[in-house]
């Protein structure tokens, strides 16, 4: 078994920054993007809200954002590699609903493991 540990967590001395600061004290830049996980009525008539196939279709998730990954929270003081990485990043494909999953789970301290199928 292999662990990791979730970089992204903020340290005592980080609690009160933004993450544009935390970025800065870690000398890296803050690009943030955002992902949409549409829902549905369930199709069984049932009040309940459930993911939408388009969600768990293996394809990247759409973006959130109008035009894609943005970097104007990064405090940083060099806005040319900052735009640069703002760039690859927005070519980085989104990630999948299992993709979410695994993130989700790693930043929320749980290991997920695959149901068997019948």
């Amino acid at each position: 078994m292999t662990t990791t540990t979730n970089t992204n967590i903020a340290t005592p001395a980080e609690v009160y920054m933004c993450q544009g600061e935390r970025a800065l004290n870690r000398g890296t830049h803050y690009i943030e993007e955002s992902i949409w996980v549409y829902l549905m009525r369930d199709w069984d008539g049932i009040d309940r809200w459930v993911l939408d196939p388009v969600t768990v279709d293996g394809c990247g998730l759409d973006s959130g954002l109008e035009d894609g990954a943005r970097n104007s929270e990064c405090v940083c003081e060099d806005k040319v590699e900052c735009n640069a990485i703002r760039d690859r990043m927005d070519r980085a494909a989104l990630p999948s609903a299992d993709d979410l999953l695994h993130l989700l789970a790693e930043s929320l301290g749980y290991m997920v493991t695959r149901a068997a199928q019948s």
